[in-house]
């Protein structure tokens, strides 16, 4: 799933996949002021197979997941997931358990140990399991979705995530 070039990505998407810095920031520069986070969930779970790899998680241990929706006045623009391993969660780094409706880019843009590794990307189809989820968080049928993914680290320690635009974004 997350082998698609950046040169695949259409224009409309590309600018905001490639975007390094923070989503909220961005939404702000594009007079979005009203942008919120809606939690759709958090809870300690198996990450993914693929996501166990990245983060070097092994046999069944658990992660805390958060979901969220970003969106505002009659727009939805992105779901976010962040896949956080239990020995991030220590330190510094406890405030992320505790983010409530904060944006994730409230505490990693804010640290000047971040570290961003380079985005991979992928286009989601409907009928695959991520578009389905999203089609049904989102309340609507949906077209094709662009997603990028990445790991951060601060202070070394790491934690996944992955967003996926909606198609609000084009119309900015």
């Amino acid at each position: 799933m997350w082998t698609i070039k950046n040169t695949e990505i259409p224009s409309p998407f590309r600018a905001w996949l490639e975007h390094v810095g923070s989503f909220m920031q961005r939404l702000v520069q594009h007079k979005v002021g009203d942008a919120r986070i809606q939690v759709l969930r958090q809870l300690w779970l198996r990450p993914g197979v693929d996501e166990k790899r990245l983060l070097g998680i092994e046999g069944r241990a658990h992660a805390m997941v958060r979901e969220v929706l970003i969106l505002s006045e009659g727009k939805q623009w992105m779901f976010a997931r962040t896949v956080i391993p239990r020995g991030t969660l220590t330190g510094e780094e406890q405030q992320l358990a505790h983010l409530k409706d904060r944006p994730l880019g409230s505490v990693l843009f804010k640290d000047p140990t971040m570290k961003r590794c380079d985005f991979e990307f992928a286009r989601l189809h409907p009928g695959e399991k991520w578009h389905t989820k999203i089609a049904q968080t989102a309340g609507c049928v949906l077209p094709d979705l662009w997603a990028r993914r990445s790991l951060f680290s601060l202070h070394g320690k790491s934690l996944l995530l992955t967003e996926v635009f909606l198609p609000d974004i084009a119309t900015l």
